[in-house]
């Protein structure tokens, strides 16, 4: 073969190689990102509200918010690694500032919930406020919960007192997967 000075050859090897390494490491990324930790949050029910007095507090009551049905809130596992939730925060809206609670849960349905690779899990949650002696339970609440996750990685999601219509659910559902 006749080459020029200073120029060398590259052959179909190299071009190959080079090819290779490209959709090798482009699918080590996808695959990357398929495995963090991705969790979606669903409301699928409504949660109930009531008032009880806090023993030794005068002026104070506590607000006691759990879900009316055992499936109300739903939580899907985008990733195909299992995640758990060892617990989470909450707080609800009132008066223009975050009111910080404490967590609960409903029936035996408590923390760490395990959920699996690419599958989905019911939880029950419960909220526990303390609010001045006047508040009255307004027909629409709020909540923002902060779940924490083993990986140490939180996934903040809003929950309403009243469910949001399944139709707009979804709509947000298509969104969010066309984004």
């Amino acid at each position: 073969m006749n080459y020029l000075v200073g120029q060398s050859p590259v052959g179909i090897e190299t071009v190959l190689s080079v090819a290779s390494l490209g959709i090798t490491i482009y699918f080590w990324f996808v695959q990357a990102d398929r495995e963090r930790p991705r969790l979606r949050f669903f409301q699928l029910g409504d949660f109930r509200a009531s008032l009880r007095r806090v023993q030794g507090q005068e002026g104070m009551r506590r607000l006691c918010v759990q879900q009316a049905d055992s499936c109300g809130v739903l939580v899907a596992n985008d990733s195909t690694r299992q995640n758990a939730i060892i617990n989470y925060e909450c707080a609800f809206r009132h008066g223009g500032k975050w009111v910080k609670g404490d967590w609960g849960y409903v029936d035996d349905n408590k923390p760490p919930w395990n959920i699996g690779p690419e599958s989905s899990i019911a939880l029950g949650l419960a909220f526990f406020f303390d609010v001045e002696e006047g508040f009255e339970v307004p027909p629409q609440i709020e909540f923002r919960v902060i779940f924490n996750v083993v990986s140490g990685k939180r996934f903040v999601s809003s929950f309403w007192l009243k469910a949001p219509n399944l139709s707009l659910q979804e709509e947000l559902v298509t969104t969010r997967q066309a984004a």
